[in-house]
This record gives C-alpha cells, sequence and structure tokens, in this order.
C-alpha cells in the first residue's frame, strides 16, 4: 500500500519513541469550554513521561543504571508507566525533544537527563551538590564528572 506521496506506509523497520522534557509543575493541558477546573484537576493527577522514569527509578534497581534515553530500550511506555519490555527493544529509536537554549532551565535539565542516570525526583539534580537551587547551575557542578 502506498500513501498519495509515493511512499509505503508498511513494513517500517522501527519505532522512534519521543521522550519530552518539561519542568517541574509545568505540565501541559487543553482547556475546553466550562471544564477549566476538571482539567487542572486532571492535568494535576497525572503522571507525564518524565515523571513516570523518576518513579519507576525508585522501584526498580535495574533501571537505575539507564539514562532516560536509554529506558526505551528495555521498558514500553503504557498508561503513564513503564514495563519492562519483554521483546523488540532492538527497533527503537530514542529522542528527546530538543529544547531552545533560550528556555534556559529545560535546557540543562535536558542536558543532566543526558547524562545522569537513576534519577529519582527532580529534587535529584539538586542534591548533586547543595548549594545550587537551578538546572542550570547544577549541569555545571564538579560532582557531575563521575557521569561524563
Amino acid at each position: 500500500m502506498r500513501r498519495l506521496l509515493g511512499s509505503h506506509m508498511h513494513d517500517r523497520s522501527h519505532a522512534v519513541m519521543r521522550l519530552p522534557v518539561q519542568l517541574p509543575n509545568q505540565k501541559r493541558a487543553t482547556f475546553k469550554d466550562g471544564h477549566k477546573e476538571e482539567t487542572l484537576e486532571a492535568a494535576r493527577s497525572r503522571q507525564t513521561m518524565l515523571e513516570s522514569w523518576f518513579q519507576l527509578n525508585q522501584s526498580d534497581p535495574d533501571a537505575q543504571t539507564l539514562l532516560y534515553t536509554d529506558i526505551p530500550y528495555n521498558y514500553v511506555y503504557d498508561r503513564n508507566n513503564w514495563k519492562r519490555r519483554k521483546r523488540g527493544g532492538n527497533k527503537i529509536v530514542a529522542r528527546m525533544y530538543v529544547v531552545n537554549v533560550k528556555d534556559a532551565e529545560r535546557f540543562y535539565l535536558r542536558m543532566l537527563l543526558l547524562y545522569v542516570p537513576g534519577a529519582a525526583s527532580f529534587k535529584f539534580f539538586g542534591r548533586l551538590t547543595t548549594s545550587f537551587m537551578n538546572f542550570q547551575s547544577s549541569s555545571f557542578s564538579p560532582s557531575l564528572a563521575e557521569f561524563r
């Protein structure tokens, strides 16, 4: 079967897993007329993919050795939870969303996620050094040398 422009629709070899990067308390929400409160409550209660990775690192010692970008090769994201992959991990391409450098905090959080395995929360990055309170400062921390 072919699409209108001539490219094949079937027989694709690899799936692309997109990994979002968001700051704490900055979840995405789509508002509909008259449902503002329900939408806000649903956004608060729903876990993002990154928060689910933090939870996986708290409960699974095997996941603590993996970077955020390596998780899709060993785990499947299903209904707001990461579950151990049973087969097919070699047919995945994991990509973290690009973040503009002008969005500094998200940009440096993305950098930390590329180098630091096993983070159990957003606060984990602040604990790398006790004197830094934001992701930009902690990404230049000397204690990150062990991860590079």
